[in-house]
């Protein structure tokens, strides 16, 4: 699963990674520590990673961002980013995410709001218990499209606990989803579950209307 972590100073110093942030990068340990995460980031992407430094405070949640990394051939990889800033020493957490597969990320905003409306779904359930939580259909969409934002592979029986269903009932929904053209049929469900384009298009469009919503207090107004 491509994953990676990082450690770094508030001014983005790189001062500790594992194997997952070379691979990203693909570069060895020695040329990566120590050096400033400007000599790394596409420089079309500089000016966000400014504004993410500035915006970090101690103990806040994790500021999410998605920028593109130079790789020592000349060529960008994106990768989807969830920053922690620590205090005592004050330091960077990054967990970062991509894809190797030559398919684009989601746009960083989709993937905030899918990551919104999964919290949403995990109080409902916490709340009115699994009885009145479940909403398989939608579970699985958000839940396929985290894992594609976050550069990781998802099976029937991941998504079926995330869901709050049966395997058995998933397999059921999936074989309807790629009926209509939702689900890809390329791929081994039981390992491997990933929207078509044409589903990918669509969950974005409604992920986009967490970002169109009217604004509550407003309305109020």
């Amino acid at each position: 699963m491509p994953a990676a972590h990082c450690v770094s100073t508030v001014e983005g110093i790189i001062l500790q990674a594992d194997q997952g942030f070379f691979d990203l990068l693909q570069r060895e340990e020695y040329e990566v520590i120590g050096i400033s995460y400007r000599q790394i980031t596409d420089p079309r992407d500089l000016g966000r990673s400014a504004e993410m430094l500035a915006l970090l405070e101690d103990g806040a949640a994790p500021v999410r961002l998605q920028k593109r990394y130079l790789r020592p051939d000349g060529s960008s990889i994106a990768a989807n980013l969830l920053i922690t800033r620590f205090s005592d020493p004050d330091r960077l957490i990054s967990t970062l995410f991509w894809q190797e597969s030559g398919r684009a990320l989601p746009p960083a905003r989709l993937w905030a709001a899918a990551l919104r409306i999964r919290h949403v779904h995990a109080a409902r359930i916490k709340l009115f218990g699994k009885e009145l939580g479940t909403d398989p259909i939608g579970s699985m969409f958000i839940g396929i499209y985290l894992a594609e934002a976050e550069g990781r592979t998802v099976g029937v029986d991941e998504i079926a606990m995330y869901s709050g269903i049966a395997a058995s009932t998933a397999e059921r929904w999936i074989k309807a989803l790629q009926q209509r053209g939702i689900l890809d049929t390329t791929f081994e469900p039981h390992v491997h579950l990933q929207l078509t384009q044409s589903g990918l298009e669509k969950v974005e469009a409604m992920l986009a209307t967490v970002y169109e919503a009217p604004d509550a207090a407003a309305m109020l107004d």
